[in-house]
């Protein structure tokens, strides 16, 4: 078995060979342009190795934390007399066998999270306590609320440890397409700091160094390349051109060296929910849902927030009352301010603040252009002059938004949207920006909940755009409940 290092530029014939797997057993070997030799194992493999051990016996560790803890509510439930003392044994010996058979103690593939796990212990324990409730009164007399309460109980108790020791080991990846390619998912997938980079293969060498990355060319030796690097997957990105035989041989060959398999699709930020694969004349191909733009559900948020908006303005008023004299008695003129944004198709509103700064703020900022700390078309200085003492603290607690309730009242804004752009700002938007103004501009939204004023220009209209066209009401509400939590943590508040 041979493969091509990246001082080495592959033939086309490498570029195509089927991909042949190493035998499980075949210890790895040192790089070379030749040949693979065997030798001792490297420090890393031996690490690997450490690592695999340590994750099986975090998988047993767990598995007898569950069933101890099984064992345990159900031996107390059958003392208490609540289920009979078979019901209880059959309940403790099966719960971590049906954990196990729905892959709980599996460690989470590319893209798993905690929040997953957590939703197949639930899953498992309400299909199992619906199985319970429906077998057991056909045998025993049991309190079927009990029994319920019982495998909840075990689900929430087993939910722990498997997740927390699910994090502790990083999933190790082999990146294969275009050295651009290759650059811009590591940059990505770094930056999440979940996934481990162990190496790439290129369709060509690259100009731009990639570090000290294990770099090869070519994707014929892809899996032996994966198995030196013992890693758990090979990540193909779209530019990598590889045929439907290619990928599917690519796929045999990984398997049979314990590695799985993903194909880049060139989406960015769509989330799950919005993709499905479907089969035409043999050809998978993934489709995209369309963004909810319009419709019952967006009706339903444009009511509900309104509302919601409504009551927390009147419920605000004494507040925003001592507030506004505050400001008068700090500095002269209004304790509101009014600026001109642009909201849903382009159509431009009148934005209502409690004022921060001195009165003629916007007439010196010009003057303060060249001190500007932000990229692209943000204006933002952290240690800004024309803020107020006062108006520092109400940034801090964001207490200065709080008449923007009366423009979600009239319908300018929503709760949650797009941060409200400057007419100067929509002014120099080019293709991306601009599809920020096809809904409301909110109160709140991803790009406060992820760092506000600490943001880029390219994080800023990324966020705008991810929240856009994923929409759905329950992500409005997981961003109002990560709303709290910034504005208490106070990042990027200035």
């Amino acid at each position: 078995m041979t493969y091509t290092p990246i001082r080495a530029v592959a033939s086309e014939a490498e570029l195509t060979t089927t991909p042949v797997p190493r035998p499980r057993g075949a210890e790895p070997a040192e790089p070379s342009t030749t040949a693979l030799s065997p030798v001792a194992p490297p420090p890393a493999v031996v690490e690997f190795a450490t690592r695999v051990s340590s994750g099986r016996r975090t998988t047993r560790s767990a598995i007898g934390v569950d069933t101890l803890l099984a064992l345990a509510l159900a031996g107390a439930a059958a003392a208490m007399g609540v289920v009979p003392a078979p019901v209880a044994a059959l309940s403790a010996a099966s719960w971590p066998l049906l954990l196990l058979a729905a892959g709980h103690y599996r460690y989470p593939g590319l893209g798993g999270t905690a929040g997953a796990r957590l939703g197949i212990v639930l899953g498992t324990g309400v299909r199992a306590a619906v199985l319970a409730l429906a077998v057991s009164p056909l045998f025993f007399t049991v309190d079927l609320t009990a029994l319920a309460a019982l495998v909840a109980i075990m689900s929430l108790a087993s939910s722990v440890p498997p997740v927390v020791g699910a994090r502790r080991r990083r999933l190790r990846l082999v990146l294969a397409g275009r050295p651009r390619d290759v650059r811009e998912a590591m940059a990505e997938l770094r930056s999440s700091g979940s996934p481990e980079i162990v190496a790439a293969c290129l369709t060509r060498p690259s100009k731009v160094p990639l570090g000290d990355l294990p770099t090869y060319v070519g994707f014929a030796d892809s899996s032996t390349v994966a198995h030196r690097h013992q890693a758990d997957a090979l990540v193909v990105l779209p530019g990598a051109r590889l045929t439907h035989h290619e990928v599917r041989r690519l796929h045999w060959a990984l398997a049979g060296v314990g590695a799985e398999l993903y194909l880049g699709t060139g989406l960015l930020d769509v989330e799950p929910q919005r993709t499905r694969v479907v089969s035409a004349a043999g050809i998978d191909i993934l489709h995209v849902t369309p963004p909810v733009l319009d419709g019952p559900r967006r009706l339903l948020k444009d009511v509900v927030e309104r509302s919601l908006a409504l009551v927390a303005w009147l419920l605000a008023l004494p507040l925003l009352a001592a507030l506004c004299l505050a400001i008068r008695l700090e500095t002269p003129g209004p304790a509101l301010f009014r600026q001109e944004r642009i909201g849903r198709n382009g159509v431009a509103f009148t934005m209502l603040k409690l004022r921060s700064m001195c009165v003629e703020a916007e007439h010196v900022r010009s003057a303060l252009t060249a001190v500007n700390e932000k990229d692209g078309v943000l204006f933002k200085i952290q240690q800004d002059p024309r803020i107020t003492p006062l108006g520092r603290m109400l940034r801090r607690y964001s207490l200065d938004e709080l008449p923007q309730l009366w423009n979600v009242v009239r319908g300018d804004m929503s709760l949650v949207g797009p941060r409200p752009a400057l007419p100067s700002e929509v002014a120099q938007y080019d293709i991306d920006p601009r599809r920020r103004l096809v809904v409301k501009p909110g109160v709140t939204g991803l790009w406060q909940v992820s760092g506000r004023s600490d943001l880029t220009w390219a994080e800023s209209v990324r966020l705008d755009l991810k929240y856009v066209d994923n929409w759905s009401l329950a992500l409005d509400v997981k961003i109002l409940v990560r709303t709290v939590r910034a504005v208490l943590g106070h990042r990027g508040a200035y």
